[in-house]
């Protein structure tokens, strides 16, 4: 998953023809444009050699190369006297020609030596993530694998309430296990590109109650309010993901804030931007400035952020909201706390809505 990031950077990276052709048109517009220009062949040639120093910086070796002969075929055919042929040059002609060819090589090997460094500094980036990515789902693994581990010592207890203990601990390291699974499958299907939203028409007081549900005993330590108005308008969405981002929201508000603190779900509509949105706030501790530019980025997390976690959640929640023609921002109340508003375009309903 990480590693498909570097394959992607450079997937279109370097392709041979795409150079060669890149060469061609340069060299081509030059030889037209200064075929036209009162400037004399001399002040052609060096406008020439911009043109390949230009493209040193641009393209890989050979093509650089090609462009250093082509243009000096080309200066040499069409502008040094008399044009249309090929000249015997003098030294100071020669020694232009010769410099196309120093400078190729130059320019094009400081443009492989910057592409290596790129792709090292990319490569290095990888690895920290994919080091990262293991790291946080070994952590996440380790606590129910060891939950499990001591229910089964444990299972043949005859004490009803260590076993109904166990039973909780079970029924807690499950949903934990399920919720990192559904974020690394999640993950994967927006990066893979696979995913592919289904939209309905979608009431917001379901989605928020289906969310709820979702998020189960893990908000129980925390007050929820959901304030949704009476004429808020049905919304064109995928309902499952809809679902996903809420819950991911609530869960989040749920893990970073002291228990008993109130959570509260609200929704409503904006004519001004043509969106509708349903926002999720707490009265926590808040976001830090410093993070909130990367706070739906992988694998951030807060300085405050729970022992484990993967990072990805609310990563998910934006790429479902994109794919969706949504978005999702950050705000900080003046009261404290943090609330994430997800919106979508607001959208009349053409017809009976699908049942």
């Amino acid at each position: 998953m990480v590693m498909r990031d570097v394959r992607l950077a450079y997937a279109p990276a370097r392709g041979a023809h795409a150079d060669y052709v890149k060469v061609l048109g340069v060299i081509g517009l030059v030889t037209l444009c200064g075929w036209f220009s009162p400037l004399s062949y001399l002040a052609l040639g060096y406008i020439y050699l911009l043109a390949v120093i230009a493209l040193s910086t641009r393209v890989s070796r050979w093509p650089a190369l090609w462009g250093a002969v082509l243009s000096s075929v080309a200066w040499n055919f069409f502008f040094v006297p008399p044009r249309l042929s090929f000249s015997v040059l003098r030294f100071d002609e020669s020694l232009l020609l010769a410099t196309y060819f120093v400078v190729a090589l130059i320019g094009s090997q400081l443009t492989a030596l910057r592409f290596a460094a790129d792709r090292a500094k990319l490569l290095a980036e990888s690895e920290r993530m994919h080091q990262t990515l293991l790291d946080s789902v070994a952590h996440e693994l380790k606590t129910p694998i060891a939950v499990f581990r001591t229910a089964v010592e444990q299972l043949g207890t005859g004490d009803p309430a260590k076993r109904a203990q166990l039973m909780e601990e079970v029924r807690i390291a499950v949903q934990r296990l399920d919720t990192v699974v559904a974020n690394l499958l999640s993950q994967t299907r927006l990066e893979s590109g696979v995913l592919k939203p289904r939209l309905d028409w979608c009431d917001g007081r379901d989605l928020v109650a289906a969310a709820r549900r979702a998020v189960g005993r893990r908000l129980d330590n925390h007050p929820l309010t959901v304030d949704i108005p009476a004429d808020f308008p049905i919304i064109l969405a995928d309902a499952a993901l809809m679902e996903q981002a809420i819950a991911h929201l609530l869960l989040n508000a749920a893990v970073h804030t002291p228990p008993e603190v109130p959570v509260r779900v609200s929704a409503g509509s904006s004519a001004e931007s043509n969106s509708v949105f349903i926002s999720v706030s707490d009265n926590g501790p808040g976001i830090p400035m410093d993070l909130r530019g990367r706070l739906f980025e992988k694998f951030s997390r807060g300085p405050n952020a729970r022992v484990g976690g993967l990072g990805l959640g609310l990563s998910i929640v934006r790429g479902f909201m994109n794919a969706q023609g949504g978005d999702v921002l950050v705000e900080s109340p003046p009261g404290g706390g943090a609330r994430f508003i997800l919106s979508l375009p607001l959208k009349a309903p053409e017809g009976v809505p699908h049942g």
